[in-house]
């Protein structure tokens, strides 16, 4: 019996790290049509429902329009992930939680406790966050390892034997 060296998929992950210009080019422009899509939206929704929706529901409705946009378009255009939806968008929710609450509390602490100008936790969340969300969605999210046994990386070892 002959034993032949296992097989495997190559690994992509050194390649990988050569796309993060092309990648950040497409995190930037989705979060950008993100942002512009909550804008047109919340003006929408503020100035046509004014008389159902106050301002801070409206804006609440308009970041869950612009969070769903930019699920897809990072899923599909930035990492171009063929993971499952139901373990990535439970995730993506939650960083999307995490960045809506960093937003709020960064000028309830900065401004409110400590007296400094709001454009600080202003600038603070637009760097931040952006930054964050990349990292996390890079390495959580999309990750391409969601679990080890459903991995679309992973693929068995096949060993040949020779009779």
């Amino acid at each position: 019996m002959i034993n032949m060296p296992a097989l495997r998929r190559p690994d992509i992950s050194a390649w990988r790290g050569t796309l993060a210009p092309r990648r950040l080019l497409k995190f930037a422009s989705v979060g950008l049509a993100a942002t512009v899509l909550y804008a047109l939206c919340a003006c929408l929704f503020t100035s046509a429902g004014s008389r159902y929706l106050s301002p801070a529901t409206a804006s609440v409705a308009a970041y869950a329009v612009a969070a769903i946009f930019s699920y897809l378009g990072h899923k599909f255009f930035t990492f171009m992930s063929a993971g499952p939806h139901r373990f990535e968008a439970p995730r993506f929710a939650v960083l999307t939680g995490f960045g809506l609450a960093a937003a709020y509390l960064l000028p309830v602490l900065l401004v409110g406790q400590f007296g400094l100008p709001v454009a600080i936790p202003i600038l603070l969340t637009c760097i931040l966050i952006p930054v964050i969300n990349f990292v996390v969605l890079e390495g959580w999210i999309f990750s391409g390892s969601v679990r080890p046994d459903r991995d679309p990386e992973r693929v068995p070892l096949v060993r040949k034997s020779g009779a």
